[in-house]
């Protein structure tokens, strides 16, 4: 087959028995996820992987995947927030109606009318004015928050730096591991790959994830730089509206082929997984539609990381590729081969 499999490893697929399922039902890569657990896991997680590979014969690369600038509430208590009231965004705030944000800087780039969203789109807010300790919003769908959610700025150009302090130590252990790829969160520009260069072991190959509507104004450029470009579409959907994404994806995985750039398209392909054996008719509609767009590489987030059936994941996602590999209606088959199409 053509199209490749990465499996995102996790909780889920923790054990030999499941990595030793996931490494025989196909995958060629295996993502570490850095926004979440703690070093001294991935490295357990990556040691394990390598021995169970080795042990099956089959070739499994590592992607360390950065968390990268991801703006979110910081240690907010349960807070029910209703459409049509009010809440100020700050830095430092406190308070009853205050939600304090990791990166105050962020609020530099909004004006009134701009949107702003949290908990991945769920809770829709509408900037009103700017205040002394931050701006000041309407709620235009609410919802409850609590903890630390994601905030996304969709209208705003948001002025922070492409690598955290997080990015740059997380970046050290992937060098102690020998991870073969890198992926790179929030990538607004290609000059942003170029900061995380001078991190990297030598012969590591960087990944940009295009999940930002500035991204796209820097697209060319951005699959020019990267070894291997990711269309991560949770975070794509929230900055730009969700009925554009299965444009942009295809406007990028035609952009890649063209360059020879390997694509990855990732974000909920087999999500139903999770928590059951088959996935919806939509979801196999899905996965798909990428193969016959001409993705070099799928990805399994949640599915491996925390689903009840990691293996069967694999399986299904392999099934459908090697089904439309085989139809007439995939294309790509008499293209000349891409020599990184094996790897993302």
């Amino acid at each position: 087959m053509q199209t490749r499999v990465i499996g995102t490893l996790g909780p889920a697929s923790r054990s030999d028995a499941v990595l030793r399922g996931m490494v025989r039902a196909g995958i060629s890569f295996a993502r570490l996820n850095f926004s979440h657990g703690r070093p001294e896991e991935h490295e357990e997680m990556a040691a394990r992987l390598r021995r169970i590979a080795d042990e099956v014969g089959c070739a499994v690369d590592l992607i360390q995947d950065l968390q990268g600038p991801k703006i979110r509430t910081v240690n907010t208590p349960y807070t029910l927030l209703s459409p049509g009231g009010e809440i100020v965004l700050s830095g430092d705030g406190q308070g009853a109606g205050v939600l304090r944000i990791s990166e105050p800087a962020a609020l530099a780039g909004v004006a009134p009318g701009h949107r702003i969203y949290l908990d991945d789109g769920m809770i829709d807010l509408e900037v009103l004015e700017r205040t002394e300790d931050g701006v000041r919003c309407r709620v235009v769908i609410g919802g409850t928050v609590e903890g630390n959610q994601g905030v996304v700025f969709p209208s705003s150009q948001i002025p922070l730096p492409p690598l955290t302090a997080k990015d740059i130590a997380d970046a050290r252990i992937g060098r102690e591991i020998g991870v073969q790829w890198v992926a790179l969160s929030f990538v607004q520009r290609a000059l942003d790959l170029e900061a995380l260069r001078p991190h990297l072991a030598p012969g590591a190959r960087i990944i940009a994830k295009v999940e930002t509507a500035g991204a796209l104004h820097d697209l060319e450029a951005i699959i020019a730089a990267a070894d291997a470009v990711m269309i991560a579409r949770g975070d794509l959907g929230v900055s730009i509206p969700r009925a554009r994404v299965p444009l942009v994806q295809k406007d990028i995985v035609l952009a890649c082929r063209r360059r020879g750039t390997t694509c990855i398209v990732a974000t909920e392909m087999l999500l139903s997984m999770v928590l059951h054996p088959h996935p919806t008719r939509a979801e196999v509609a899905d996965v798909a539609t990428a193969v016959l767009d001409g993705a070099h590489v799928l990805m399994l987030s949640e599915e491996t990381a925390i689903g009840a059936y990691p293996i069967q994941a694999v399986t299904e996602m392999r099934e459908i590729i090697a089904t439309v590999e085989a139809s007439s209606y995939y294309p790509w088959r008499a293209a000349v081969p891409n020599p990184e199409a094996d790897k993302p």
